[in-house]
């Protein structure tokens, strides 16, 4: 990845704001961080079950026994408008190692009229349909890595878009029940759907920054002789090669503070016969669901659903996938305990011989975080994911079935 696209990117970005001719047009320049330090246990795997930007076919993102997870810093501006200006960017080692982008977009808010609040934003970011990924830069405030869901939208699923919303709040209202409807046009997403369907979901917290690129093991059924092999093992998943609109729509229902559901639909309406500088274009759709309850003052429960398909070629491609997350987080003073579990299945529905892409599983993951002060915390986080991936056999002794399990101690920073 070339950090000059994103740099440049960001610039242009600041400077787009509408500022008048003089500095005081500037009200506040904030900047906040977070990163996190681990030591990683892994059960002994085979060699294949590397992860995938290792060109492996693990599915969990951790193979190091000690190392930096991504660092990150946010930077809002705001001005004496309607408009201000955010800035997700971050350190990470993998997928590619350095600095990067994973967010840039331009806030329009002006003041409700008659109660109603329509907002806007443009730019490059993932729409807001998870519950999970709340914190900080798109982060977790739960678990280190992220549901195989959210895991699959950190790497595939940003656009290049401009969204608008209307909320009605039930405050001023005067109910229990607030609304909100989102909908935006993008560009910028049409390989989405590549690491899917080869790889499987996957565990983890690696953001794809602006521009990067995702190698996955190099597959024989793609690779030089195969029955895709124009098809590289890598994906940038933000490139426009179609140069045909995407569009998602959501609707955001919250009762009081206790309940709140998120429900979205998203087609990037690729042209699958696109094919441009190693890149096929996907036409990818799917539905999610998230819920978000809490139960008690100590117990919240968080779950999300995500149904949809994607096909690439003449019909060389195609597959339907689901996945679903339920979790339960216990917050007590400064104790945090997170229990979640996953189920996902990526369906081959094409007759592409040797290219088989059925793929299923399950896991656990388990964390403990302790807050030490306001900035610093320690974590203890464990994975355990079974899966079954037949495309593993393409290779002699590789095997389709896998159990993967994976122990951190993790210490957080954020400021």
């Amino acid at each position: 990845m070339s950090s000059a696209r994103p740099a440049l990117f960001c610039i242009s970005l600041i400077s787009t704001l509408p500022f008048s001719a003089t500095a005081q047009a500037f009200e506040q320049l904030s900047l906040h961080g977070r990163g996190e330090f681990y030591l990683n246990k892994q059960n002994d795997t085979a060699h294949y079950l590397a992860p995938w930007w290792q060109k492996g076919t693990g599915q969990l993102g951790h193979h190091t026994e000690a190392g930096a997870g991504p660092q990150y810093l946010v930077a809002q501006l705001e001005t004496d408008s309607d408009f201000s200006a955010i800035v997700h960017a971050q350190w990470h080692r993998a997928p590619e190692a350095g600095i990067g982008v994973t967010e840039a977009w331009l806030n329009w808010s002006p003041l409700p009229h008659e109660g109603y609040r329509v907002r806007g934003r443009a730019g490059i970011f993932y729409p807001a349909m998870s519950l999970e990924t709340t914190d900080l830069a798109w982060t977790s405030p739960y678990t280190s890595s992220f549901s195989a869901i959210n895991s699959w939208i950190a790497e595939e699923i940003k656009t290049r878009a401009v969204e608008l919303s209307v909320s009605r709040p039930g405050r001023f209202f005067k109910s229990d029940h607030s609304f909100q409807w989102v909908g935006a046009l993008f560009q910028g997403n049409d390989p989405a759907g590549s690491i899917l369907t080869w790889r499987g979901f996957a565990l983890h917290n690696l953001q794809t920054g602006i521009g990067e690129r995702v190698d996955f093991a190099n597959y024989p059924s793609i690779a030089t002789g195969g029955v895709v092999e124009k098809q590289p093992a890598w994906v940038e998943p933000n490139r426009e090669l179609d140069h045909k609109t995407g569009y998602y729509t959501g609707l955001h229902w919250q009762h009081k503070d206790q309940t709140e559901v998120r429900l979205y639909w998203y087609d990037n309406r690729g042209e699958p016969t696109t094919f441009k500088e190693g890149q096929y274009a996907w036409d990818t759709r799917f539905v999610s669901l998230a819920l978000q309850h809490q139960l008690t003052e100590q117990w919240r429960l968080l779950a999300q659903y995500l149904n949809g398909d994607t096909a690439m070629g003449q019909n060389t491609v195609v597959a339907d996938y689901r996945s679903s997350y339920l979790m339960l987080n216990y917050q007590l003073e400064q104790h945090s305990l997170s229990a979640r579990y996953d189920r996902f299945e990526v369906i081959d529905k094409d007759q592409t011989p040797t290219d088989d892409n059925n793929g299923k599983g399950h896991s656990w993951t388990l964390n403990w975080t302790y807050q030490l002060t306001d900035h610093f915390n320690i974590a203890l986080e464990h994975s355990s994911l079974t899966s079954v991936q037949p495309n593993r056999t393409q290779w002699d002794g590789w095997l389709a079935e896998a159990k993967q399990r994976s122990s951190s101690l993790i210490f957080g920073y954020r400021w």
